[in-house]
């Protein structure tokens, strides 16, 4: 299986981004978005001057997994409305699961469609059973 991965992370002012940045960055994954697409300059503190990065990749099972240990996210039950143009889909929509992290220092969140290999063409009860076979390994 893959993982087609949209991964963006929101730090205070003082906090390495560094410290959240995916393994293998410079190998797999595409930046989409810097400090100019910053949103939470609004809140207090040391979050007014913080830092934003947004990342996208298609990941196998190992890279998947490396990235959400270093990273520190899980799979959240929540459904979401999907992803737009998330890797592998063009600009089109993806059904997709949210992940994300209990980080005090950080605002992580990544929105994962998995990629089973199969060549039978799917429908809702087919992304039931994979969202729920990804929640079981990946929810905290």
């Amino acid at each position: 299986m893959q993982f087609s991965v949209i991964y963006s992370v929101d730090v205070p002012q003082g906090v390495s981004i560094k410290d959240y940045t995916p393994p293998q960055v410079r190998k797999i994954w595409d930046k989409t978005e810097g400090d100019e697409q910053y949103e939470y300059d609004y809140l207090e503190g040391d979050w007014t001057k913080g830092r934003h990065r947004k990342w996208v990749a298609i990941l196998n099972r190992d890279q998947f997994d490396a990235f959400i240990e270093k990273v520190g996210l899980y799979a959240e039950d929540t459904e979401t409305m999907g992803s737009i143009g998330a890797p592998g889909f063009g600009f089109g929509w993806s059904p997709a699961i949210s992940f994300t992290s209990d980080d005090r220092d950080a605002i992580l969140n990544a929105y994962v469609t998995p990629l089973p290999e199969t060549s039978k063409v799917g429908d809702e009860r087919d992304w039931d059973r994979v969202r729920n076979a990804v929640l079981s390994v990946y929810a905290a």
